[in-house]
């Protein structure tokens, strides 16, 4: 009977032992499935973010405009290069400096944008699985991406604050990787690697220094080497800036770190910083209070971090998707965008698309005024359709006001240029490369300002600077010829009519009221530009008898008839001197024009000259003269 019982016992083992072993059997083969699926997932999920990254880059934001906002310098030149090892952070800047060039075409400056947040996602992947005994937690590793996508969502966020992130996040994986069980040895490790940090990156390393601290408190549970730690990465900055490299204490600590020359990081950025520690954080929290093994692969943490359904990871995946789709929308700046455009266009000479995006409605600043001003007039129409646009900043829409000047000094010198103040033009020239630095198209201005001054050896300086630089080199070899031969030179269209229209005499231009010289370029006669410039500038300061004064002028330019704004104004100044205004022989006032402006008066008359009850009437004439006169014109005290 005992042996019938001990037999029945081995029996109920037995089963036992192959029950667990068969769930066993079966947890192995779920976890190596979901491992499989996890693969698939990740392939899929990354294929499907790199394409909207890519996509959202390349057509919503264009890259190319981010060249236009920050024009990056980068010369193939020792002299240049030597100077970016002087000081903390040089080297990233010089990296930042060559890639940040690959923004100049829109395709290959997306695909830069997407390869460095690949980049990102990846060395964050590799940290949590440093230090996260379980798999890592969905798509924490994309959230870097996330921010950056949104951050370089400016136009004037540079490139060289990510790849500084980009070099933190791979040191602390390299220190991770291999630090060592003494601390004998981790020590001179972190110092190695915060030096070679600070020295590439500058105030970013303290982010590296934070983690690092982090990981050995939270992870390694050892404190005996933060005060060492701790001591270092503060007096790091100070020795430097004492011994060796000659900048302020104050940015030896905060270069790199708060801000980069004039751009001054966000909030956002703050966050970005904030995450990694935040990650060592959350991982560490994992790893000590959420243990998921084979025993509990259906309890909540195991569906949700590990052992993932097909629904659980569609379902994380869309909701991850729109959170992206809701920060990129959010950080999506179409003003800033438009703006740009529209420089873009200005600087091109595509001057109906400047009036096209002009037409669109959006807001106008000043500097858009400015360029919207100068199409009109490259396209013939600044006499007939000025007052078309609303003329919202006066006289400043012509030369901008006098606080832009400085930021927007190139464009101030495309003006000059344009009314073939030669001089001027380089000035405005020289304060755009002591604003932005040696960029190209400020070279290429300078080039040609020198050329048509005849002033061929310093032309060939910039020449050669341009030959240094990527995308340039073709438009300075085409301006190379003309060192040798000035006769190319003077047979291009544009040379020839800026040598006609240069100014006849010598005098000196206002640098606050650059307007006051329009009268003087007027004695050159065939200056066109001088001439309807002027006569704008009289018009949007109400200055009509100047105006009248200078209008004979139109007879010295091929115009078919008289400009509509002409006309307008001849109307007023007749009716103000009661009919005793000037007359155009062969040039008669329109009709058309007559009757406008009879109607403009009756609808004044009947609402009693009330200009607040007649402007539901008036609209309809808001492309006029009239119209700016009674309601946009704003007399200076």
């Amino acid at each position: 009977m005992s042996q019938y019982f001990c037999r029945q016992d081995w029996f109920r083992k037995r089963e036992f032992d192959i029950v667990a072993e068969s769930k066993g059997q079966e947890a192995l083969q779920k976890v190596t499935s979901c491992k499989s699926q996890d693969k698939i997932w990740a392939l899929l999920f990354t294929a499907i973010l790199m394409s909207f990254y890519f996509a959202y880059l390349l057509l919503r934001i264009d890259p190319e405009l981010i060249y236009q906002s920050q024009e990056p310098v980068f010369l193939f030149d020792p002299h240049f290069f030597n100077e970016f090892f002087s000081y903390p952070g040089g080297l990233n800047e010089l990296i930042s400096g060559f890639f940040s060039q690959f923004f100049y075409y829109s395709p290959t400056g997306a695909l830069l944008l997407v390869f460095v947040f690949a980049s990102v996602t990846w060395n964050t992947k590799l940290l949590i699985r440093s230090i996260s005994s379980n798999r890592p937690i969905l798509y924490l590793h994309w959230v870097p991406s996330v921010l950056l996508l949104a951050l370089h969502s400016n136009y004037r966020f540079p490139l060289v604050l990510t790849l500084g992130f980009l070099w933190t996040l791979l040191t602390v994986n390299v220190y991770i990787r291999l630090a060592a069980s003494k601390a004998i040895l981790r020590l001179p490790l972190f110092l190695i690697l915060q030096a070679m940090l600070y020295y590439v990156t500058a105030g970013q390393a303290f982010v590296f220094s934070l983690i690092v601290i982090l990981y050995e408190v939270l992870y390694c549970r050892k404190i005996v080497l933060l005060p060492l730690y701790i001591l270092y990465a503060a007096l790091l900055p100070y020795i430097g800036a004492s011994t060796i490299f000659i900048v302020r204490i104050h940015d030896a600590y905060a270069m790199h770190l708060t801000s980069h020359n004039s751009y001054q990081l966000t909030w956002l950025s703050w966050v970005l910083y904030a995450l990694l520690p935040l990650v060592i954080v959350l991982v560490t929290f994992e790893r000590r209070y959420v243990r998921i093994g084979q025993e509990n692969t259906n309890s909540f943490w195991g569906k949700f971090l590990c052992y993932r359904s097909i629904s659980t990871r569609l379902f994380q995946g869309v909701i991850f998707l729109f959170l992206v789709a809701v920060m990129a929308l959010y950080s999506y700046d179409k003003k800033e965008k438009a703006f740009l455009l529209i420089d873009h266009y200005a600087r091109s000479g595509e001057w109906d698309r400047v009036l096209d995006m002009a037409q669109k409605g959006l807001p106008i600043s000043n500097i858009v005024q400015c360029q919207v001003n100068r199409a009109l007039y490259h396209t013939g129409q600044l006499c007939d359709e000025m007052f078309s646009v609303a003329q919202l900043f006066g006289s400043d829409g012509l030369f901008m006001h006098e606080s832009l000047r400085g930021h927007y000094a190139l464009q101030h010198s495309d003006l000059f240029f344009d009314l073939a103040l030669i001089n001027e033009s380089e000035h405005w020239a020289y304060e755009a490369i002591a604003a932005k630095g040696d960029t190209a198209w400020n070279l290429q201005r300078l080039v040609l300002v020198y050329l048509l001054e005849e002033e061929r050896d310093i032309a060939a300086k910039y020449l050669r600077m341009l030959q240094k630089t990527i995308w340039h080199k073709a438009w300075a070899a085409e301006h190379q010829k003309y060192l040798s031969d000035s006769n190319d030179f003077w047979a291009n269209p544009r040379s020839q009519y800026i040598r006609k229209t240069m100014p006849v005499s010598d005098f000196l231009v206002s640098p606050t009221e650059p307007e006051l010289c329009l009268e003087e370029l007027l004695n050159n006669t065939k200056n066109k530009m001088a001439f309807e410039y002027f006569m704008a500038y009289c018009l949007l300061e109400g200055q009509i008898g100047r105006f009248m004064k200078h209008l004979h002028r139109l007879n010295y330019f091929d115009y078919p008839g008289i400009p509509r704004h002409f006309e307008e104004t001849m109307l007023i100044y007749n009716q103000l001197t009661g009919g005793k205004g000037i007359s155009l022989p062969g040039k008669d006032i329109s009709e058309e024009t007559i009757r406008k402006f009879n109607d403009f008066n009756s609808i004044r008359a009947k609402h009693k000259n009330s200009k607040e009850a007649a402007y539901g009437e008036l609209k309809k004439y808001r492309d006029t003269y009239w119209f700016y006169g009674l309601y946009h014109h704003k007399p200076k005290e």
